[in-house]
């Protein structure tokens, strides 16, 4: 996957062009990976020629219990972080899906301060049309990986931090050179945790099942997005609970979430189909239905969108 460039780029408290968001190389953030951010994404619907921000203030709250969890203050409030999403999406002028990155960091300072007056924080944002992702009609195959995920003992998943995707990193390169497309992770107890950048869902007997949060993942907004579409709209049972790994190769359906990605079913796992080897009918339905939300074309979800004036 791919992301083109934009005109502009929010940091600090500006809009700047693309070329200009430079920070300095001796920050924290840098040098240690001491982030927190957030991806988020954008849909513009042709037929309103309207932009809106897909659930925009549940992932500032994340991003507000990150910063809380490394104790991170930033000089700008929520408010004021939202407002320069938009912003920027405007300056950008978007007449298009873009996938966003909020980002807050540690600059220059204290090794391992915390406190405003040790180190330096700040904040960008940018926002940008991405190509080359696998689609939903044609899935991906995956492999479990020989990396575990980290615990919340460890590096705590729910922390959404630059520094935790080095497991991540690990795991997915390993994937590609064994020839799969994206690996999935197991916890530290053996049971299935999430993909890199995805949570995990699975399918056996009409039933949708999910990894709880104290399995290691990371409290995905698509993951809760679907989980309530599933009960409501395509009224399915879902269970949230611990899944084995041979789970996986006993579902009729297995597929990841994301906010960027969206739904994409796995087609296969360690080499062994999953159902028949194609998208399945309930991942096609979710998504659907994740579409209508997110576009607006469902109303009754349109308290989850933003939209960019």
């Amino acid at each position: 996957m791919r992301e083109e460039k934009a005109d502009f780029i929010w940091l600090d408290g500006k809009v700047v062009p693309w070329e200009d968001a430079k920070i300095h190389v001796h920050t924290q953030a840098v040098l240690g990976g001491l982030n927190v951010y957030e991806g988020v994404k954008a849909y513009w619907n042709d037929e309103r020629q309207a932009l809106h921000v897909f659930r925009l203030d549940a992932h500032l709250e994340r991003l507000a219990l990150s910063m809380k969890m490394v104790r991170m203050t930033l000089p700008y409030s929520l408010e004021q972080m939202k407002e320069a999403t938009l912003d920027l999406l405007i300056r950008n002028r978007f007449r298009r899906n873009v996938g966003i990155r909020i980002v807050c960091f540690f600059g220059e300072g204290v090794l391992f301060g915390y406190l405003p007056e040790e180190i330096q924080t700040g904040a960008f944002i940018y926002a940008a049309a991405r190509t080359g992702a696998p689609s939903v009609e044609k899935g991906i195959d995956c492999c479990v990986s020989s990396w575990h995920r980290i615990s919340d003992s460890m590096a705590p998943p729910r922390i959404k931090s630059g520094a935790n995707y080095h497991n991540a990193r690990l795991a997915q390169v390993q994937a590609r050179v064994d020839g799969y497309h994206e690996p999935i992770l197991l916890n530290e107890h053996g049971k299935v945790a999430e993909a890199p950048i995805r949570n995990i869902a699975l399918v056996r007997q009409g039933v949708l099942i999910t990894p709880d949060i104290g399995s290691g993942i990371l409290e995905g907004i698509t993951r809760a997005t679907i989980i309530e579409l599933a009960r409501k709209d395509l009224k399915l049972m879902v269970e949230e609970r611990p899944v084995d790994r041979t789970e996986l190769y006993a579902a009729d359906e297995v597929f990841l979430t994301s906010s960027n990605g969206e739904i994409l079913p796995v087609l296969s796992i360690d080499r062994i189909p999953v159902g028949d080897g194609r998208p399945g009918k309930i991942a096609l339905a979710i998504h659907k239905a994740l579409r209508a939300a997110a576009t607006g074309e469902n109303p009754a979800y349109s308290h989850w969108l933003t939209p960019v004036k």
